[in-house]
């Protein structure tokens, strides 16, 4: 099973990813992870990487399909993949169709409302990086409960400080809601005319959702 996940910021893909991953026996595969990963290898392709984000710079859509190709080569990738990141537009879309099939686009929905409450309430730590998320969000029949720290502001598994990241600020938010929408609405679009995409309404928890999720794979 060869998996694309479409989802705005916020919406939990990279969650429902991971959690995937084990059921369906295939990997996630994240490229912002994957980026990370060849920079730190030392590859000549890492060391072009690294040397684009060190700059703050955006890294080509050759590099990516190169990443790609590389890891979907590896022996675990043989049973598909759940690809997280890429494609974000449809000269992407056309460019990983050269190097490997794609059976489904799972496309996660979230109404802007609640992505911009889930989003703002996100609070990272500084040492370790763990997430948590103090927004309490009730909107209709839609409960996500927050995931907060034992003590307020400082983080369980190392006891650093919790802050905002600046991309997580309300203003900042809507910004990002709007580039996303403008970029990826073709994009899905483009899927849909396939007959690949399945679209899943986020209404709970990971807990919730997850045999929603399984649900609708092995429906399709």
């Amino acid at each position: 099973m060869k998996i694309i996940m479409l989802g705005p910021p916020g919406s939990g893909k990279g969650t429902y990813s991971k959690k995937m991953s084990p059921e369906l026996g295939i990997p996630h595969i994240s490229t912002g992870d994957l980026c990370r990963a060849e920079a730190a290898s030392g590859s000549a392709l890492g060391k072009q990487i690294k040397a684009v984000m060190d700059k703050g710079g955006l890294i080509s859509d050759e590099m990516m399909v190169d990443m790609l190709k590389k890891r979907l080569a590896l022996p675990d990738a043989k049973k598909g993949y759940i690809l997280d990141g890429f494609p974000r537009n449809i000269k992407q879309a056309d460019m990983l169709e050269k190097i490997t099939g794609v059976d489904m686009v799972l496309n996660i929905n979230m109404s802007d409302i609640i992505l911009i409450k889930k989003i703002a309430g996100r609070r990272v730590c500084r040492k370790c990086g763990n997430i948590y998320n103090i927004a309490d969000i009730h909107e209709g029949k839609i409960h996500l409960p927050p995931l907060s720290p034992k003590v307020p502001g400082k983080c369980d598994k190392c006891g650093g400080d919790l802050y905002q990241r600046d991309d997580d600020k309300e203003s900042v938010v809507k910004d990002r809601l709007v580039v996303y929408t403008k970029q990826t609405q073709p994009l899905i679009d483009h899927y849909k005319k396939k007959g690949l995409v399945r679209n899943v309404d986020v209404i709970g928890d990971p807990d919730v959702m997850m045999p929603i999720i399984m649900k609708t794979i092995r429906k399709a």
